[in-house]
Order: C-alpha cells, then sequence, then structure tokens
C-alpha cells in the first residue's frame, strides 16, 4: 500500500502540481495535507518527522506514550481497535451532499465506511506515517496540546496527581526506521516475501534521539512556568490559526479553515477558536479568549454526535460560548458538517 510507504508520499506530493491557480479556492485536503507539511517539516530541518515531533510536542508537554504519528514496536497492546456504528452511518444515505461533494459518494458511503477500521487496525497501517489520518493519542494528550497553544505556546501546568496512569508514565521508547533499513525496504521490494507476516514487523528500528527537551519536561512537571512550545509568543500567530487580522486575506470569505486548523466560533461574529475533527467523530480545540481547551476521542467510528453531545455539556457547565458546531441540533458532528452538508440556511 503506497499511503503505508513515507518516503514513496513525499516523493509523490513533490512530483504533483496544483488542481486550482493558488488563492482561486479553498479546498480540505484529507491526506495530502499531512504529507505536505512533514515534508516541509523535514526538508526545513534535515531531520526525521517523528523527530521533530518528539521534541517539539511530546517531550516538552510530557505527554510520552500517549501521542505518536506511526507507533513504534512494543506499543500495540495499549491501542483501542476502531469499530463503526452502522446504524448511524447509514443515516448518511438521507444527507444531501454539499457542492463539492459528488452524489455518487454517498451512495456506496456505508459500505467503505465498514472498512475503514478494518484497514486502520492493521499493524502495517498503524506504524506508517500518515499524519493526517493514523495519529494514535489519549484524549489528555490533545487536550494538553491544545491547551498550549491556546496559551501562545506556553507549556500548561500538569495533570492532577489523581491522574491514573500518571501522565508521561507509560514507558516510551519512541523509534524509526534507520536510513539503511530504508534503503533495504526500497531495494527488496520488487521481491515477493516468502513469509505471512508484515515486512514491517521486520524493519530494523534505531532509537529516536532526544535533546534538552528533556529540561522543558521537567519545567512542566514541577508546575513552574517559562516552557514553551514554540518561541513566537506573538499573539500574531492565533491571527494565523484563525485567519483573521493581518492573515484575513488567507483564507475567502466565510471560509472554514486558517493556518491549518478549522475555525470555531459563532455565526456573524468573528472566530473565537480553532481546532480540528477527525473522521469517525473526534475532535480537539480551543478558545484561546476563555483559556479553554477540549479534545474528545472515539474508537467507535460514527457521525460525530456523542462528541457534540459531550463538547456542549462541557462549555454549559464552564460558561464557555458553544461554537455553532457543536451547538447545531442533529445528529451530525462538525466533521459531517464540515465535508458532507450544505450550509445550514
Amino acid at each position: 500500500m503506497s499511503v503505508c510507504d513515507w518516503e514513496e508520499m513525499l516523493d509523490q506530493i513533490a512530483k504533483s502540481t496544483p488542481e486550482t491557480e493558488p488563492g482561486s479556492s479553498q479546498i480540505y485536503h484529507y491526506l495530502s495535507f499531512g504529507w505536505l507539511c512533514g515534508g516541509l517539516i523535514e526538508h526545513a530541518s534535515g531531520r526525521k518527522f517523528q523527530e521533530i515531533l518528539e521534541e517539539a510536542i511530546v517531550h516538552p508537554l510530557h505527554i510520552e506514550g500517549e501521542l505518536y504519528v506511526g507507533i513504534p514496536p512494543g506499543v500495540e497492546s495499549r491501542l483501542a481497535t476502531l469499530t463503526v456504528d452502522m446504524e448511524e452511518i447509514q443515516k448518511l444515505q438521507g444527507i444531501k451532499p454539499g457542492p463539492d461533494v459528488p452524489p455518487e459518494l454517498l451512495s456506496g458511503i456505508a459500505q467503505m465506511a465498514a472498512g475503514v477500521p478494518a484497514m486502520f487496525n492493521t499493524l502495517n497501517v498503524r506504524r506508517a506515517i500518515i499524519p493526517a489520518a493514523n495519529g494514535h493519542l489519549s484524549a489528555r494528550a490533545l487536550a494538553r496540546y491544545y491547551a498550549a497553544l491556546a496559551a501562545g505556546g506556553a507549556i500548561p501546568p500538569p495533570h492532577s496527581s489523581n491522574a491514573k496512569p500518571l501522565l508521561g508514565s507509560h514507558v516510551h521508547t519512541p523509534a524509526f526506521p534507520t536510513a539503511a533499513t530504508s534503503k533495504k525496504k526500497k531495494k527488496g521490494s520488487a521481491k515477493k516475501s516468502s513469509g505471512s507476516s508484515s515486512s514491517m514487523e521486520k524493519v530494523e528500528y534505531a532509537q529516536l534521539r532526544t535533546s534538552d527537551a528533556d529540561s522543558e519536561v521537567s519545567v512542566a512537571a514541577s508546575g513552574s512556568t517559562g516552557g514553551r512550545l514554540f518561541s513566537n509568543s506573538d499573539s500574531g500567530i492565533m491571527d494565523a490559526f484563525m485567519g483573521v487580522g493581518e492573515y484575513s486575506g488567507m483564507i475567502h470569505p466565510n471560509g472554514k479553515f486558517g493556518l491549518g486548523f478549522r475555525r470555531y466560533g459563532r455565526s456573524g461574529a468573528p472566530p473565537t477558536g480553532f481546532g480540528h475533527s477527525g473522521m469517525g467523530g473526534s475532535n480537539g480545540f480551543c478558545d484561546p479568549e476563555h483559556g479553554f481547551a477540549i479534545a474528545v476521542t472515539v474508537n467507535k467510528m460514527a457521525l460525530g454526535s456523542v462528541t457534540r453531545r459531550v463538547v456542549r455539556f462541557v462549555c454549559e457547565e464552564l460558561g464557555v460560548p458553544v461554537p455553532d458546531e457543536f451547538s447545531v441540533s442533529g445528529e451530525k458532528g462538525p466533521d459531517m458538517v464540515l465535508n458532507l452538508a450544505p450550509p445550514a440556511e
């Protein structure tokens, strides 16, 4: 499966040409966005994507063992198995598609949805680097990430010591394929395997390097302040995430996305938060003005109605404005509203 080959997908993206003229339209790129950003990160840093993920996000936030894009060996026993709520997925048959969704897509979407968990439960997909599709994480790790973004990059206080298991207490030995292994794999790709096990299981792994990010972990764990995810503390970074202010020209009028994030807010008003939903109902977002961040992760894939109810309940209890994407009536969460349903009248 080519989508599981990180180097091949980066090469394919590099050879691709835009479907439209830059600035002429805003289109949701489900998978290509992850490869594009991941490739830029590797090209700019000269280092592996997973290595940057560890040092820039995992270690500073003290979420070791709770966030991976492509799992290392030894994590499999802690992963939830993906399933699908077929009763709810069947409701897609009655949804009128938006202008960018071909009608024929919905005709077989229930059958397609049923096959997604089976594919993403396989070991070779779980170990592959697919930034836009196979993140493996806990809800608290994702919420902690958004809490840092909401605070302009400042590392949030540690979780309560009553949390079980303690945050960052999982055995964590991140690894990635060595360069030598990658070359061997490419040379032997044309040869037919004689075994029935996945070729990914035979890959040689090298332990991931760590840097002085460990000191930032201790800062976060002690409850001290000063640690940061990124050095740019200018509030302009929030404007970029939400596509407002000097960055408003990046998006089309009423566009759904800012710089890499979905914009959340109330109709008729500027966006107040940003985040992203995942296929099947998982979601994370933050509201910088109210210092609020939340994440909901599910392994029973559906239309997002459960997530919508959870987010709405928490926001209302805390007095945080509920974004329209979560306050609308019906059974579709924000991911379905974005990708399948036409705008509400």
